[in-house]
Formats: structure tokens, C-alpha cells, sequence
């Protein structure tokens, strides 16, 4: 009896293990955009789909390059950049470009600070600027600080439009449509002023059969 309960036991485990799903590989952890020409790939790809796609980010603009030491890749509303020095949580991050435009504007005095009981507006020590409305509830719903980094500004008009600006993003009010926050192609605007090389932009054509 015991061996006919062992001889059992061993074929559920046999069987078990062939139902496993497979574990994709690397090579399979991408995508190609026709729209632009380029491909996402590995952890950007996974932190690219983690972190709202193509809302988010918007489609890629180059192939993954080495700027100033780093890998990065561009995106129409931000960069990829790949830390492999961080902890596992954050070798993968946004690329602080608004800093980098110099779009930091001078802390709020403190008479200004909201209450710490003010569910609609929130401070950030800091950097000295707070997220409020529309802003703060779009901020916490597609990744907060990971993705958009911490404000640098308060909101101000620009263009005639409700704007504020953060470590890794603009934000843009624009009451009346479906989605009342847009961001500004910030990637593509860093990539124009930095003087990378333009053909890094060319689509490159994809890669069947990988």
C-alpha cells in the first residue's frame, strides 16, 4: 500500500511540473513601436509597462544609448535610465529632466505650507513646492514620485495654461477632456536641446525571428 501511495504521489509531481508556465526569457521581454522605429526592452520594458506604457511615457524615440556614462533611452515624455550601482527597486528610473532644463523654481515660504490635514494638497519638504487638485490626484494614480519625481514648481500659467512642473515631468491642466492632465513631450524636448546626435532618432528597422 505504501508503495503504491509513493509511486502516485511521484506521478502528481511529474505531472505538475510539466503544467508549469514557462518563464519568458529576456530576448522575449520586448517591443518594437512601428510609430517610431525603435524597440523597448528588459527591465526598461518592464518598468516602461509597470509604469503606464505609452500614456505615460509615450512611444520611444531612440534605441537604448550611452550618455555620460550611462545607459539610457529616450521616450517622447521622458528617459530611461538604468542604475545598476541602486538597489534591485530602483536601477531602473526617470530621468530627472526637468532639473536638467533648469526649471526649478524657489521654495514656498512656510505661511504657504497647506495643513496637515489637507487631503487635496500635499507638501514636499523636499523640494519645497506642493501637489494639489487635479495635479496631486493624477501624481498618486500613475506612479507618484517614481515616475514623475517631486515638484519643482507651483502651478503657473504658460501659454494660458495651468502648468507645473516636476523633477521628471510636466504636468498641463486641460479641463473638458476625457483626461484633465496631460504631459508635455519632455523627452523629445531634452533630446532637441542636449545635442545628441539626430540620426540616434532614425527607426531602426525590426528584428524578426529573435
Amino acid at each position: 500500500m505504501q508503495r503504491w501511495l509513493v509511486v502516485l504521489m511521484f506521478g502528481l509531481i511529474i505531472s505538475s511540473c510539466g503544467r508549469q508556465t514557462p518563464v519568458a526569457s529576456p530576448g522575449e521581454q520586448e517591443h518594437y513601436f512601428a510609430q517610431t522605429g525603435h524597440t523597448v526592452q528588459g527591465d526598461f520594458w518592464q518598468f516602461f509597462e509597470r509604469y503606464g506604457g505609452v500614456e505615460s511615457l509615450g512611444y520611444p524615440l531612440t534605441e537604448e544609448i550611452t550618455v555620460e556614462g550611462w545607459t539610457v533611452q529616450y521616450f517622447e515624455k521622458g528617459r530611461l535610465e538604468r542604475h545598476p550601482e541602486n538597489e534591485p527597486a530602483y536601477r531602473i528610473t526617470v530621468a530627472w529632466l526637468g532639473d536638467l532644463l533648469h526649471r526649478r523654481r524657489p521654495p514656498i515660504p512656510p505661511v504657504l505650507f497647506p495643513a496637515a490635514n489637507d487631503l487635496d494638497r500635499r507638501y514636499f519638504p523636499q523640494t519645497g513646492h506642493s501637489v494639489s487638485g487635479e495635479f496631486l490626484r493624477h501624481f498618486d494614480a500613475h506612479g507618484g514620485k517614481v515616475r514623475f519625481g517631486l515638484p519643482i514648481s507651483e502651478p503657473f500659467l504658460w501659454q494660458g495654461r495651468l502648468t507645473q512642473d516636476f523633477q521628471s515631468a510636466r504636468f498641463f491642466w486641460t479641463p473638458g477632456q476625457e483626461t484633465p492632465v496631460t504631459l508635455e513631450e519632455i523627452g523629445r524636448l531634452h533630446f532637441e536641446v542636449s545635442g545628441l546626435d539626430r540620426t540616434l532618432l532614425r527607426p531602426v528597422e525590426e528584428k524578426r525571428g529573435r
